[in-house]
């Protein structure tokens, strides 16, 4: 069995939260990844995904129930300025990400750009 990567299954639980779009159990979680880990496996993961602030989780019955805090776009834009604001050299840092956009993500950005204007 291969060891996945740091915070690899934060980010597919996450991910099948956000597929589900509702509510869900662990079960649903687990259903929803086509993965055979254990139900504690998941249940933990979910755990520790509120404790972050990245899922929320209310009262089922005698379990829980548990959904993504954001969408996965609101989460990406929090992490991309979490990023910028971790540089010392933010134009550089800006740079680099514009000169490895294709032409297509920068029409769409310069499009997005000129809206919010």
């Amino acid at each position: 069995m291969t060891r996945r990567a740091d915070g690899e299954l934060e980010t597919d639980v996450l991910r099948a939260l956000w597929t589900l779009d509702r509510p869900a159990s662990p079960s649903d979680v687990i259903d929803e990844m086509g993965t055979d880990l254990a139900y504690t496996s998941i249940a933990t993961i979910l755990g520790r995904l509120c404790e972050k602030g990245l899922a929320t989780r209310q009262r089922a019955g005698r379990a829980y129930e548990y959904a993504a805090a954001s969408t996965e776009a609101d989460l990406t834009a929090q992490r991309l300025r979490s990023i910028l604001d971790g540089t010392t050299d933010r134009q550089s840092a800006l740079a680099g990400f514009a000169e490895a956009l294709d032409p297509a993500e920068v029409a769409q950005l310069l499009a997005l750009l000129n809206d919010t204007k």
